[in-house]
């Protein structure tokens, strides 16, 4: 896994975020059979489960969103995230796992408000 990768997916991801685009955003987990938003929430495990997740994007006002890889290591991502809508500002930390295809398997979200 190198770092271009991990940048154009992220830049996908936010890109698609940003514009709301529920369905583009929904298909870079087309693959993820473990997916959790909060570590207090149980993870979803169907791609519709996670469809319907990044439906909630719809509706957000963005006022900020960043990404900052903090760590590779062979299949696996550490990546800061910073999220502002309306006043709340989110930081939290997302653990990504790729398969050999390159796809994402694995996706947990930590949060906290700024």
């Amino acid at each position: 896994m190198d770092r271009k990768y991990i940048e154009n997916w992220l830049n996908t991801l936010k890109d698609a975020w940003l514009n709301k685009d529920s369905n583009k955003a929904a298909l870079l987990f087309t693959n993820t059979n473990f997916y959790q938003e909060t570590p207090f929430l149980l993870p979803y495990t169907k791609y519709e489960e996670i469809t319907k997740e990044w439906e909630n994007i719809d509706n957000q006002d963005i006022k900020k969103l960043e990404f900052k890889i903090l760590a590779i290591e062979d299949k696996t991502v550490i990546v800061n995230w910073i999220f502002q809508r309306d006043v709340t500002e989110f930081d939290g930390i997302y653990e990504i796992k790729f398969n050999d295809n390159n796809e994402c398997v694995y996706f947990k979200s930590w949060e906290m408000e700024k």
